[in-house]
């Protein structure tokens, strides 16, 4: 008995892993990215930073907590959180678009479905963020955990939250039309 293949969607979907495990692993990565050489700018910036003495690994959490106090403090606040949410899932988006696999796609797909729904709530922004400043730094913090491979927070947002949001919002429709 052979297996049928997976649909694009449950191929996407096979790949989940824990919010932590994602985490971690991203972190690593970050770690691997750092040590390895990214050019002659990169490298030059990096020789300089470790001859004052701090370690790369601090530089980009300084880098990370300068862009959280931005989102806190800034007055383009709201720009640069979406600057965030799809300046690499846009990159990330293109390249899946002409590659031949289509699990790719359908991961971005979920992506873009998922940032549509939060962007429904920066309608409201300005009275949210009127009680709670850190609106943007924690929407900018679940874009980047939406987005990142190692987490695939899309995927689960989707399935937990849009996807029986959408099955609602059809059985409301199909009952409205069952009664004209």
């Amino acid at each position: 008995m052979s297996a049928q293949p997976m649909s694009p969607r449950q191929a996407a979907l096979a790949h989940q892993v824990t919010p932590t495990d994602g985490l971690t692993s991203a972190f690593i990565d970050l770690h691997v990215y750092l040590s390895q050489s990214h050019g002659f700018l990169f490298d030059m910036f990096m020789t300089y930073v470790e001859s004052a003495g701090i370690k790369r690994d601090h530089v980009t959490y300084i880098g990370f907590c300068l862009a959280g106090a931005y989102l806190i403090f800034g007055s383009a606040a709201r720009l640069f959180c979406n600057l965030i949410g799809f300046g690499y899932p846009m990159y990330a988006s293109v390249k899946a678009i002409r590659t031949k696999e289509t699990d790719d796609d359908t991961v971005w797909l979920i992506y873009w479905t998922c940032f549509a729904v939060l962007c429904l709530f920066d309608f409201f922004a300005e009275f949210i963020c009127s009680f709670f400043p850190f609106y943007y730094i924690f929407k900018a913090i679940f874009l980047v955990y939406l987005y990142l491979p190692q987490t695939r927070g899309s995927v689960m947002f989707y399935e937990k939250v849009v996807n029986p949001l959408v099955v609602f919002v059809d059985e409301n429709i199909e009952q409205f039309r069952k009664r004209e």
